[in-house]
């Protein structure tokens, strides 16, 4: 927007407090602003309401209406009709005004100015009931030039007078293309902010899904987990009910096993009693003489043996609290592997190969999970966030927070990275991961020697990894970066931790460097 009036005439009075306030008051919402932008007609509009008012127009096209006197409704005649072409006694509506010529002019009376190359100079614009508002209210000629120096339009004459001497003066027309080179570079940012927030939408809608998903996945491995530590409580108090069991059993086998030698020794001296009993009663002397004779000796010893006195019986304390110890460990452990499991479980995020940064010499999976190292090189269309030295490839997806797990199959002559998605692209120095202070990476070598790389640093490993299984947490908050082997019983063999200050977010990456040892990387499912 610009001013009109800087020519008004030289002898008027100098403006007051209250007309500049007046000036400086938007006509539709009464605000005050620092600077007047007044519309041809005259009205000022603080810049909200401007853009509000010719968006209000939507998809319709045409001129803006100012708001305050609607000037556009009114209906505006064609200037070269005669009355006797009249229909119904108006002359047929004008769709265009020359500016040049100062007449409006309908669709028939239009045509020389499209056609013949005379009028090719002349400005037409939608129909003016009012042309006044067009003209220099100094030299009454019509506005044809924009002053950028002082932000308004001006005549010929104004140009011609000196007053605009040295100033940036062009024809409307060419400020118009001009502002429409600039106006078309703001349409395409302003379509590209909204792609922009069309796909950032979409995301965080199939975010919203696969949230729900990941949800009902937690929901499922906590009611595993409960049912293994039901399991696990089941068996663990059966165990203790059979250990008391079997140790009640022992003490009452034995208690009867006691039981039977006394009734034994009860029974041999209930027999001896008999005996001695029939020798009492005995009435002919050399029997009982005969009798007692010939059994005496076994017969007092029978008598001087003890009575079976049986030790006391009692539960075995100590071996049922050591059974129960022993059992509780086993159940103890079983959580405590339940526990680890469901915590991996838990701590795993998807992850997904990012394609637009993949080396040509690099082969992605379909479902974007794998990445093979390749002899020749793959037709992928060239990508300013694509790798073009090191056969290097990053992940779609990043951290910002929290703590995330991730297993991995590797093999070969391989480069396991944590990355900020800032890592350059493009050359050979400094950008292979480890290489730069904006990565962290632990390098398996042809001859399975380990190495950690950050900024330039190499650490080298003593341990050798028997497996292909490698795992990788981030703890974001605590600026951690753990690398491990996975055993086959899941077991975790620590390899090395990186300890920093995440200042950005960061994603991993895979580097294969060696094609003829078939390396390869593959994110499992854990």
């Amino acid at each position: 927007m610009a001013t009109v009036g800087k020519h008004q005439g030289t002898t008027s009075d100098p403006p007051t407090m209250a007309s500049m306030e007046e000036e400086l008051t938007c006509s539709v919402c009464r605000d005050c602003f620092s600077k007047s932008h007044p519309l041809p007609c005259g009205h000022s509009f603080c810049p909200t309401c401007i853009r509000e008012a010719w968006s209000g127009q939507g998809e319709v096209k045409g001129r803006f209406n100012c708001p305050q006197c609607q000037e556009e409704q009114g209906e505006v005649l064609c200037d070269c009709c005669p009355p006797e072409e009249a229909v119904e006694g108006k002359p047929p509506l004008a769709v265009k005004t020359c500016l040049r010529c100062e007449v409006s002019l309908c669709a028939l009376h239009l045509q020389p100015h499209l056609e013949r190359p005379a009028f090719s100079t002349h400005l037409l614009v939608d129909p003016l009931g009012d042309l006044s508002q067009r003209k220099c209210q100094t030299h009454e000629e019509i506005l044809r030039y924009y002053c950028a120096d002082d932000r308004e339009y001006v005549c010929g004459d104004c140009l011609l007078d000196g007053s605009h001497a040295q100033h940036k003066v062009k024809a409307l027309r060419q400020v118009e293309e001009d502002l429409k080179v600039i106006l078309q570079t703001l349409l395409d940012k302003a379509e590209e902010k909204m792609k922009d927030g069309e796909r950032i939408l979409k995301e965080h809608e199939c975010i919203d899904s696969t949230m729900a998903d990941s949800l009902m996945d937690d929901i499922s491995q906590v009611e595993r987990l409960g049912s293994d530590l039901q399991i696990q409580v089941t068996q663990l108090v059966g165990a203790l009910r059979e250990i008391t069991k079997r140790e009640r059993q022992q003490v009452i086998e034995r208690v009867h096993e006691d039981c039977s030698k006394v009734r034994d020794g009860m029974s041999q001296a209930l027999s001896i009693q008999y005996y001695l009993a029939s020798l009492l009663s005995e009435t002919d002397p050399f029997l009982l003489i005969w009798a007692f004779q010939s059994d005496d000796t076994k017969l007092l010893a029978d008598l001087d043996s003890p009575v079976y006195v049986p030790d006391a019986v009692s539960l075995d304390r100590k071996h049922i609290l050591e059974d129960i110890e022993s059992k509780y460990r086993d159940f103890i452990t079983g959580t405590l592997r339940c526990l680890s499991e469901l915590k991996r479980e838990l701590l795993t995020s998807r992850l997904t190969l990012d394609t637009y940064t993949a080396h040509p010499l690099l082969s992605i999976s379909d479902d974007l999970r794998s990445v093979t190292r390749v002899r020749n090189r793959q037709p992928h269309p060239a990508h300013l966030e694509r790798f073009d030295h090191w056969p290097q490839v990053l992940t779609a997806q990043t951290i910002a927070s929290g703590t995330h797990y991730w297993e991995l199959e590797a093999e070969g002559f391989w480069d396991i990275g944590v990355s900020y998605r800032s890592i350059r692209r493009k050359g050979k120095d400094g950008n292979a991961f480890g290489n730069n202070k904006v990565s962290w990476s632990l390098t398996q070598q042809h001859d399975r020697k380990l190495a950690a790389w950050h900024n330039h640093r190499k650490t080298r490993l003593t341990y050798q990894m028997t497996g292909n299984r490698v795992s990788v947490t981030v703890d974001y908050g605590a600026g951690t970066i753990t690398f491990s082997e996975v055993k086959s019983s899941n077991h975790l063999t620590h390899l090395h931790t990186f300890s920093t200050t995440f200042t950005e977010p960061v994603c991993l990456g895979f580097g294969l460097y060696k094609a003829e040892l078939n390396s390869h990387i593959t994110i499992l499912k854990v």
